[in-house]
């Protein structure tokens, strides 16, 4: 990225009548672009073709040359002089042997360095590559990055070092000047791979957008130190303006200080410092702002740390830590997404260590982990379970046809409102697996054992308890194949049909507590796990038969996968049920409900997503989400999906439990181009159930047909809580190989439209 000194101003720059990087190019097509780079390319070097030269040695060709040997030489008519990787053309030369210094009119053309300079009149000294001209272009163009400028003086110092004198430059294409800057002066540096310019000027379109007195920038894309360009925000709260200043510290350590305001709120701080070195790496980042004129709340801040560190080859570790001043902070600073991920904030220390036991291999893992749990607009929270430590191990070993594991973990489980406790869990199982080309049989049989030690609380004083449960179940499936031929194109189908059954006796877990078990929701792929609880406190019990098919269709060139589509069921040989809470209920029906999904695509450019869970016994459907997307290239997509459920978690009440309700939305999104190079984006989420839109997108944006920019513009509403909302517009000017003025939307348009691309990114057709 560049780094820009940049501050807004009322300058007025006015390009030189006399110099031109080539026709102002605000909508170019490739064409256009091709005439215009034809007519304002760096000339062409002409070599005289003959061999290469000793080192040191000057030649000059030319149609007439005059002079006296060792003294001075004139030549004329197409003259080309030769001297190391130096090459200079020109109409007519003056070649002072004694100080190597050559003097050239009437329109000259210099290679060096990697640098094309071309203009009306040079003095040049070969030895020391030093010199100066008036009327001057330069091109130089290095790792993929150009650069370009027009000057009415350069200065050539030697050793890849220049400084141009009233100069326009900029990073386009030859015949794009879309976008300049204008400087009283740049002086640059190749080895360096530093510039700075004096009195700046950036012009776009011919309006100056943005001024400085002083301004450094990488000319080879590499990091530099310096002010990036201010990134500008309208939203509920008003203007944003934010000017991150980048501090390039070493190879492996950088930070950026990003001074802002909020207009509606109040002035704020923003940090962040990153490292990297061969065994660790990580960021720490954060905001304040002293004062919100808008909350209750003063000295709102944000604070991350993120660490990753390997100890030694078999042992790693990383830290995450994530604190906000308030409850309000996701709500009042960041995006609907942000506020749905964010209520409890990781704070996370652990350790990994990988090492050989027995003739297997040993996995254990420990860890600290405590949440800040968020309140939501009503002040209602509910917070996890604090893991004070855990320390997990697996031991794994092949023997034959069978795998041998045996999983150990200890858990202090602590909580300030709920009672606290540890836990011992032991899990050895032994798992074979027989298979051909065509099947599997994976038996499988454990014995699940977990111990608490549990602390008094409220009253009731502390005491131990145990359950044991032996688990035992044989997976089994097949899979056939046949070529098929569909939509006149050649595909392999599979038919995979599978059964899975499994045994866990029934016992009442009431007497136990639920530190970390949740239930799973209802899915394909459980019907393929042995607990239909996660953690390791609830243990459902089991006599049951999964029944299922899937097929696939595949490429019969590659073997990827094109299309995925199944469904399947779980027959129940016994009723009793283990519920969340511990106590022991029956199945109303001998079967459950069904699952069926179809995920992949149905042709090049048409893809479809869709789940169903139906309830067979009340004949009703649970959960259903659909989606399809027609993306014929890259640019060009149209989406939309509808999700409905029937009794969905919506929102925490006052008791601390979730209030349940039917869930039933849609949401359509697409990016389109209107015409040649401007592209249409928007998305809108619906909730049907309320009748209220949840989140509403619509923006356009456009490269220019050069490619040397792109802009775009998008505006936002999205719902941030149960009675609140909010809006925001965001602007984003990018300028090839420069930076982006404004605050990119990439991240909000990913988000909401499936399949999106970087309208910048798009290679047209």
């Amino acid at each position: 990225m560049w780094a820009l000194a940049a501050a807004f101003g009322a300058a007025g720059a006015q390009a030189a009548d006399d110099l031109s990087l080539g026709r102002t190019c605000l909508s170019c097509s490739p064409e256009k672009l091709g005439e215009e780079a034809a007519a304002h390319a760096a000339p062409e070097i002409r070599r005289s073709g003959e061999a290469p030269l000793p080192a040191d040695y000057t030649r000059i060709s030319a149609d007439e040359v005059a002079g006296q040997t060792n003294v001075t030489v004139r030549a004329e008519g197409d003259v080309i002089v030769e001297r190391n990787d130096q090459v200079l053309n020109a109409k007519w030369v003056d070649y002072n042997q004694s100080s190597d210094v050559v003097t050239a009119g009437e329109g000259f053309t210099l290679y060096q360095n990697g640098t094309t300079i071309s203009g009306s009149k040079i003095e040049y000294n070969l030895t020391e590559g030093s010199g100066s001209s008036t009327d001057t272009r330069l091109d130089a163009e290095h790792d993929g990055r150009r650069f370009q400028s027009v000057s009415e003086r350069a200065q050539m110092q030697g050793n890849g070092r220049y400084t141009l004198t009233n100069t326009l430059f900029n990073t386009c294409q030859p015949g794009d000047a879309s976008w300049y800057i204008k400087a009283k002066s740049i002086e640059a540096d190749q080895n360096t791979g530093i510039g700075v310019a004096q009195n700046a000027t950036l012009v776009f379109g011919g309006v100056p957008v943005l001024y400085t007195p002083w301004a450094d920038f990488p000319l080879n894309g590499n990091r530099k130190s310096g002010l990036l360009v201010p990134a500008l925000k309208i939203s509920s709260d008003g203007v944003e303006v934010e000017t991150p200043y980048y501090l390039n510290l070493a190879p492996n350590y950088d930070a950026t200080i990003t001074p802002g305001i909020i207009t509606g709120r109040g002035v704020q701080l923003g940090a962040q410092f990153r490292y990297l070195q061969p065994t660790y790496a990580g960021r720490i980042q954060g905001k304040w702002m002293p004062d919100d004129r808008r909350s209750e709340h003063n000295n709102r801040a944000h604070l991350i740390w993120q660490h990753q560190q390997q100890f030694t080859p078999t042992l790693s570790g990383g830290i995450d830590y994530n604190q906000v001043s308030d409850n309000d902070y996701y709500r009042d600073f960041y995006g609907r997404d942000d506020i749905a991920s964010n209520v409890n904030l990781n704070r996370q220390a652990w350790l990994n260590h990988n090492t050989r036991l027995w003739g297997g291999t040993l996995d254990s893992y420990a860890t600290v982990q405590k949440y800040q749990t968020l309140a939501n607009s009503d002040g209602y929270k509910t917070e996890p379970y604090a893991l004070m430590p855990r320390f997990s191990t697996r031991w794994q070993k092949p023997l034959g046809n069978a795998q041998i594991n045996v999983f150990g973990q200890y858990t202090r489980f602590e909580h300030d409102e709920k009672q606290s406790g540890s836990r011992f869990v032991v899990y050895p199982s032994v798992k074979w697996d027989f298979h051909n080309q065509w099947g599997y049989i994976r038996p499988k049989i454990g014995v699940h054992t977990s111990y608490y030690d549990l602390d008094s609380f409220d009253g009731a004083s502390g005491r131990t308890t145990s359950r044991t449960l032996p688990i035992f179940n044989i997976d089994s499936g097949m899979t056939f194949e046949r070529r098929t031929r569909l939509f006149s194109n050649n595909y392999i189908q599979t038919l995979e049909p599978r059964l899975f059954y499994n045994y866990i006796p029934t016992k009442s877990q009431n007497d136990l507590p639920n530190f970390d078990s949740s239930e799973n929701s209802f899915s394909y792929d459980q019907l393929f796990r042995e607990n239909l609880y996660s953690g390791n406190d609830r243990i459902n019990s089991a006599n049951s038969i999964s029944t299922a098919v899937q097929t696939r269709i595949l490429n019969p060139e590659t073997g990827a996968e094109l299309l995925r589509a199944g469904m399947g069921q779980k027959l129940y040989i016994k009723n009793d049920n283990v519920l969340l809470d511990g106590s022991v209920s029956r199945y109303q029906r001998n079967r459950s409900d069904w699952i069926g999904f179809v995920h992949g695509n149905v042709s090049q450019s048409v893809s479809i997503d869709t789940d169903i869970h139906y309830n067979q016994n009340q004949s009703r459907v649970e959960n259903f989400a659909a989606g399809i997307r027609y993306n014929p290239e890259a640019g060009k997509v149209l989406s939309a999906r509808y999700k409905y459920g029937r009794n969905e978690k919506i929102y925490l009440q006052s008791d601390g439990d979730y209030f349940y309700d039917k869930l039933s939305q849609v949401d359509l999104a697409a990016q389109w181009p209107l015409k040649n190079n401007l592209y249409a984006v928007a998305r809108y989420n619906y909730a049907l159930n309320v009748s209220r839109p949840l989140d509403m997108l619509v923006g356009l944006e456009y490269k220019s047909g050069c490619g040397c920019w792109s802009a775009s513009v998008v505006a936002q509403h999205y719902v941030t809580g149960l009675n609140s909302s909010k809006n925001a517009v965001l602007f984003s000017l990018q300028l090839k190989d420069l930076s982006n003025i404004g605050n990119n939307p990439f991240e909000q348009l990913r988000l909401a439209i499936p399949g999106y691309s970087k309208t910048n990114e798009v290679i047209q057709k």
